[in-house]
């Protein structure tokens, strides 16, 4: 059973490689994790998740507004994109 998950896991992950939905910086993160934190990574993951859903949910309040701060707008773009990298 485990290693069925774990080969599953396995090809979900290739196959996000080869649509380019992970890059290097996922191999990165995949050697820190340990086995005295096997949920490392996908803590990780969720918390970008979040975060990134936050933020883009704060980005459409600024966008919705009649007079756009493009100031803020451009904030929120930048910890968007210091997210992802």
């Amino acid at each position: 059973m485990a290693a069925a998950k774990s080969n599953q896991l396995s090809t979900l992950v290739a196959n996000m490689f080869a649509a380019g939905l992970l890059d290097d910086q996922f191999r990165q993160l995949e050697m820190l994790q340990d086995e005295g934190n096997p949920d490392f990574v996908a803590k990780v993951v969720m918390l970008f998740c979040e975060e990134g859903e936050r933020i883009i949910g704060e980005l459409a309040k600024q966008l919705d507004q009649p007079c756009v701060d493009y100031g803020k707008v451009d904030t929120f773009v930048d910890q968007l994109w210091g997210n992802s990298l």
